[in-house]
């Protein structure tokens, strides 16, 4: 089986307000190369530099609090107390406390099993794994639509992970986000966030194109952004049947939480005249940029 193939730039989504010093950040000219901040656990990865690939938003607005997500104050207050009875578990394991270790995890089980949110993610990890798709997408729409109605009240409470996964049409977008400390300067309202992403063609025959993306980018106070460009670092890569193609990019913030999600335009081809006729939107999972989460180095 051919390798896997690889593309990382510095590509970065950013509030039109955040810059270093008067100017805005500006990626390296095409040609040159920087070292990306390897993720722990992992061997560092080279970075290679392409055409400036930063878009301005398209629109700007502030979301409020719905009423809906009024409604949801049960799953915000479950999800702080599942916060708890985590640290309280780490802590009963720690001390090998294994008596407690066990009622902590029952209390968990017992919470996840009133929260719509955890069964819905266990359901479609579950759905993925046995490779029951439209499943996974039914499952991935009810997470999106409760995230939807809190706003930003769902990076508060835990809702978000900073990792997702979509599957649209048989291609598999997983996501898994990083914050950047070397290169953020929290005193100045500034937060440096990486993204890796993974692109699997899951069809046995369908040959696709990525030829676009739109991302929709939320701060924590609830600010979104759009983001729209033409392919990704620079790229419109091919995927074959079972292939795949990864990258990683990157996100400023003013804020040291917020979220993206969106969708890539790809283009199938046409076995019959080898031409690019019919086009679909593949999704890209909510998922979390978080300053107390995952991080490279």
């Amino acid at each position: 089986m051919a390798a896997t193939p690889m593309r990382t730039a510095l590509n970065l989504h950013r509030p039109a307000a955040a810059s270093v010093s008067g100017r805005l950040l500006r990626q390296p000219a095409c040609g040159s190369s920087a070292r990306w901040p390897c993720v722990r656990g992992t061997h560092a990865a080279r970075v290679r530099a392409s055409e400036s690939d930063v878009t301005e938003p398209s629109s700007s607005s502030s979301s409020s609090k719905s009423a809906a997500a009024l409604g949801l104050a049960e799953i915000v207050s479950k999800r702080k107390e599942r916060k708890d009875l985590e640290l309280e578990l780490k802590l009963a394991v720690k001390g090998e406390n294994y008596g407690e270790a066990a009622r902590l995890k029952a209390a968990l089980a017992a919470l996840d099993a009133t929260d719509p949110v955890a069964q819905a993610k266990a359901a479609l990890e579950a759905a993925i794994r046995e490779e029951r798709y439209q499943d996974a997408a039914r499952h991935q729409a009810q997470i999106k639509a409760l995230e939807a109605e809190l706003g930003p009240a769902a990076l508060e409470c835990g809702l978000l992970s900073t990792s997702s996964t979509a599957v649209t049409h048989g291609v598999r977008v997983q996501v898994q986000s990083f914050f950047l400390p070397t290169k953020s300067s929290p005193s100045q309202g500034r937060y440096m966030f990486a993204y890796h992403i993974t692109l699997h063609n899951d069809n046995t025959e369908t040959i696709v194109q990525l030829r676009n993306r739109h991302w929709v980018i939320m701060d924590g106070r609830g600010k979104t952004e759009e983001v729209r460009g033409p392919g990704v670092v620079g790229e419109q890569p091919i995927l074959l049947p079972g292939k795949s193609y990864e990258y990683t990019s990157g996100c400023a913030l003013t804020t040291p939480q917020g979220s993206m999600e969106g969708e890539y335009g790809m283009v199938v081809l046409d076995p019959k005249d080898g031409t690019w006729a019919e086009t679909m939107e593949v999704k890209i999972g909510k998922f979390m940029l978080d300053a107390k989460g995952p991080q490279a180095v």
